[in-house]
């Protein structure tokens, strides 16, 4: 009938990768490849697929080509770029973090806490946001500009212009939100 391992007609081959079972089209959608890529690796090298994987991770195949290198995250390999993507930060403050950050033996920090500190509200410099008192309840610029509708620089520019706590800032857009409700409902009802 037909060749051992042959597939269906449309149909594409599945090979074992990472302990599981994934198409060409799969690893090359991980790896941020075209599918083309990783036949030519596969034919070059005369290897199967999981092996032109790893090759690829671990920057022995395509000469580099601007290819980072790759970290698990979250069950999948990542870029730090991809990382920085997905948080909606810079590559170089996710690299800047894990230089600052390092473990026992004096290396950087794995790029899963980097992301792990990043998802639990670390921003520039690597340091938590500060919490202010605000009505007898700690709040973060971030917070104070969620609650007033207002983006995080307006609050940081008026706390600095005016030399006033993010109380009193807060304050202020709260009062001036309520006076443009109350006028607007005055001109509503026609006063």
């Amino acid at each position: 009938m037909g060749k051992e391992g042959a597939t269906l007609p449309g149909k594409p081959k599945q090979h074992p990768v990472d302990g599981g079972w994934m198409t060409v089209q799969e690893a090359a959608d991980m790896l941020g490849l075209k599918t083309q890529q990783i036949y030519h690796l596969m034919s070059n090298y005369h290897v199967g697929l999981q092996v032109a994987v790893n090759m690829v991770r671990q920057n022995l195949a395509l000469n580099g080509q601007g290819r980072a290198d790759r970290y698990m995250l979250d069950g999948r390999w990542m870029t730090v770029r991809q990382a920085a993507e997905m948080l909606g930060v810079k590559p170089e403050a996710i690299r800047s973090w894990r230089r600052l950050h390092r473990d026992a033996q004096g290396k950087p920090a794995t790029l899963q806490a980097a992301v792990d500190a990043y998802r639990q509200g670390v921003r520039r410099g690597g340091g938590r946001p500060v919490q202010h008192k605000v009505n007898g309840r700690p709040m973060t610029t971030f917070q104070a500009a969620e609650k007033c509708g207002m983006a995080v620089e307006a609050i940081r520019n008026r706390m600095s212009r005016k030399k006033c706590s993010l109380a009193a800032c807060v304050n202020y857009y709260e009062k001036k939100k309520r006076r443009k409700a109350e006028k607007a409902i005055m001109n509503i009802l026609g006063y």
